[in-house]
């Protein structure tokens, strides 16, 4: 006979729900329990959020030989996926990199010396010429104001060009945003000591290149120009020769990467 299950209180059934009771006293709760429907159902819903409480915050099995096996196949492939596409994205600039550089050495059909001042500059020297003359005639207007210092980010997010790391020691004379058959170019004078002045402009042609610095000459002017990505860049230096720019063109091509 099991004992009397009137005087069952809500200590027990908290008990019951968390294994708390021994075998008689859990027969006491369940006998109380077949008579109060309500109660039942109360103490059924806790053990269920109990159960699943538990199941929550238990531990994830350990996999067996078979599941690390196949999880160590599909990381390696992965990686090589990834690996992959990684060196698809690159051949397309490795392929330029490689043509530029030949080009430059004179190298195969493709090569490009140094122009001669009879032959019609590439249309970006042209536009950087142009941009050259009219900064000539700006300078030493007064009613012109120059610039002396240059917000990188705002002439990106204004044309979207991407202008490399100049040398710190460089003075800065004027920067403006000169218009060009190109697109708008950003025009940037220096006082650069041993160069001289040199005129930096740049602008996006309208396609994608890796195009190491050439040197050619204009006049009197030594003039380099390389595109890489999007923009092309030229400089222009009466002071010093070839040879002297085309460093500062390397120097500056490479900070773009």
């Amino acid at each position: 006979m099991l004992p009397a299950s009137d005087s069952i209180n809500d200590l027990d059934l908290n008990a019951y729900v968390d294994d708390q009771l021994d075998d008689w006293q859990r027969l006491r709760v369940e006998e109380y329990l077949s008579h109060q429907p309500e109660a039942a159902a109360r103490v059924m819903q806790d053990m269920h959020l109990r159960r699943e409480l538990r199941l929550a915050f238990a531990p994830a099995p350990e996999p067996n030989g078979q599941q690390r096996a196949a999880a160590a196949l599909l990381s390696r492939g992965l990686l090589r996926d990834e690996r992959l596409r990684k060196v698809i994205r690159l051949v397309p600039v490795a392929a330029l990199v490689l043509a530029g550089w030949l080009a430059n050495e004179g190298l195969g059909p493709l090569s490009v010396g140094e122009v001669v001042a009879s032959q019609p500059p590439h249309p970006v020297v042209a536009a950087a010429i142009s941009a050259r003359e009219a900064s000539i005639i700006r300078l030493p207007m007064r009613s012109q104001p120059q610039i002396h210092e240059l917000d990188a980010d705002e002439l990106r997010a204004a044309t979207g060009i991407l202008l490399p790391q100049f040398d710190r020691n460089w003075a800065i004379r004027d920067a403006q945003i000169f218009p060009s058959p190109q697109g708008p170019g950003i025009e940037i004078v220096f006082e650069t000591g041993d160069l001289g002045q040199i005129s930096h402009f740049a602008v996006r042609p309208g396609n994608f290149a890796v195009t190491l610095p050439h040197v050619e000459k204009h006049d009197a002017s030594n003039v380099a120009w390389f595109q890489i990505g999007e923009t092309a860049h030229v400089l222009i230096s009466d002071k010093g020769d070839t040879s002297d720019l085309q460093k500062v063109a390397e120097n500056l091509s490479s900070s773009l990467y």
